[in-house]
């Protein structure tokens, strides 16, 4: 229902002059101007006003129209729920960008430490006549290349700083690091398909698809109705009053006459309208609006197939973490212990320096592939929770109960590193 009222006031002031004129009783025809002609003055103040109140008896597109508004409404609220996951999941990936590029830049700093002590007993070896001038060379190339990997590192690091400042919004120094101790275990349940029916049934991606599809429909169907006839009804009512005087002067003869008047007015009213030819536009619009909706379900459908295809990606990706991370601890254990016995070969000569590098070259990339796949790890976990609709900053709380505080600053070495593990 609609409701309008309005109301006025106006204070008028009216002087005329009119020429009096007077025909000949002979001749009707010929008429001629009095010489002394009439003057009128109005005075007068009008107060108005009028309430009207209309009520839409029939009419389908707006009712369909309304019927889009609320799920576009709905599309609101899942598109607002899908952006606060999107934007944990953003959060987390820029912080364990740089807890992993931290890692990266110790190990990288334990390996250019452990080139440097080989090139210098390399020298000295090479002084007293036990190896060969290759020897050295092959130590120094192995140091410059760690010294390339460590500046790269540092770089990288700063660069995932910056990623987490634009997000956060402030500089950060000293982030938390991850627990040694935390837990990686699969996800529950394990079932793939459950993961799947679960996401198409609480995905806020695909809920807010299918909200634009239903608006899209009714949308559609709005623009088909506007053929149909609309019929309103409306109650009006309306008050006049008029104060004022009339004076009157002519020939001698004059007077004031009253000019108040009242006029009250109440109207019962039904209208019926219907679009008989617009040129096309109504066609038009009922046209667009079809296709319109064959685009939102288009959207809806794509929507569904990438969500299937994103939620089964992310369990496989965190059910492969779970046993990535298990492997990546024991390829450390194993690439350490061959480093030892390369390292004792190369004492008695049964060694040389390459064999000793690629040793510790391979121990470096074993520290720095199980730091990624821990991170990993976390970050497809929320991932697949994501999909799964279940993403919520509880989790962020939870996640936040493994992180401690970082260690004072030091000369790592590989054998520091791994006893972290």
């Amino acid at each position: 229902i609609q409701a309008q009222g309005s109301y006025s006031e106006s204070d008028t002031e009216q002087d005329a002059i009119q020429p009096q004129v007077t025909s000949d009783p002979n001749n009707p025809n010929i008429r001629s101007l009095v010489a002394f002609p009439s003057t009128i003055e109005r005075d007068s103040e009008t107060t108005a006003w009028s309430v009207s109140l209309t009520q839409t008896l029939f009419d389908l597109p707006a009712w369909f129209s309304f019927r889009q508004g609320q799920q576009l409404s709905v599309q609101a609220e899942a598109q607002f729920a899908a952006a606060q996951q999107e934007l944990i999941v953003r959060v987390a990936d820029a912080y364990f960008n740089v807890l992993r590029a931290q890692d990266n830049l110790r190990a990288s700093r334990a390996e250019e430490r452990a080139t440097q002590r080989q090139l210098e007993q390399t020298q000295q070896r090479f002084e007293v006549g036990l190896i060969a001038i290759t020897d050295v060379h092959e130590a120094q190339a192995a140091y410059d290349a760690t010294v390339a990997q460590r500046l790269t590192d540092e770089g990288n690091l700063a660069i995932a700083l910056e990623a987490l400042s634009v997000i956060t919004g402030r500089h950060h120094d000293d982030l938390w690091q991850l627990n040694k101790d935390f837990p990686i275990a699969a996800p529950t349940p394990t079932d793939r398909g459950a993961w799947v029916e679960f996401a198409l049934a609480n995905n806020f991606a695909l809920k807010a698809a299918f909200a634009g599809m239903e608006a899209a429909r009714y949308g559609a169907r709005a623009a088909r109705m506007e053929h149909l006839p609309k019929i309103s009804g409306s109650l009006v009512h309306e008050y006049q009053e008029v104060d004022g005087t009339q004076d009157f002067r002519a020939a001698g003869f004059g007077g004031r006459f009253p000019g108040d008047s009242e006029v009250e007015t109440q109207a019962v009213m039904l209208s019926v309208s219907m679009p008989i030819f617009t040129g096309g536009l109504v066609s038009s619009q009922r046209r667009q609006a079809a296709e319109q909706y064959n685009a939102s379900m288009e959207d809806r459908i794509f929507t569904e197939r990438s969500v299937i295809q994103a939620t089964r990606a992310q369990h496989i990706a965190v059910m492969t973490d779970t046993q990535r991370v298990e492997a990546r601890a024991q390829a450390i254990v194993s690439a350490q212990s061959a480093l030892d016995a390369t390292q004792a070969g190369y004492e008695v000569g049964t060694r040389n320096i390459v064999d000793v590098l690629d040793a510790q070259r391979t121990l470096f990339l074993s520290l720095r592939d199980y730091a990624n796949a821990r991170y990993d790890y976390v970050l497809n976990t929320l991932r697949l929770k994501q999909n799964a609709g279940i993403l919520s900053p509880q989790d962020i709380v939870d996640l936040d109960q493994w992180l401690v505080a970082p260690a004072a600053p030091g000369g790592e070495t590989f054998r520091d590193l791994v006893d972290d593990i």
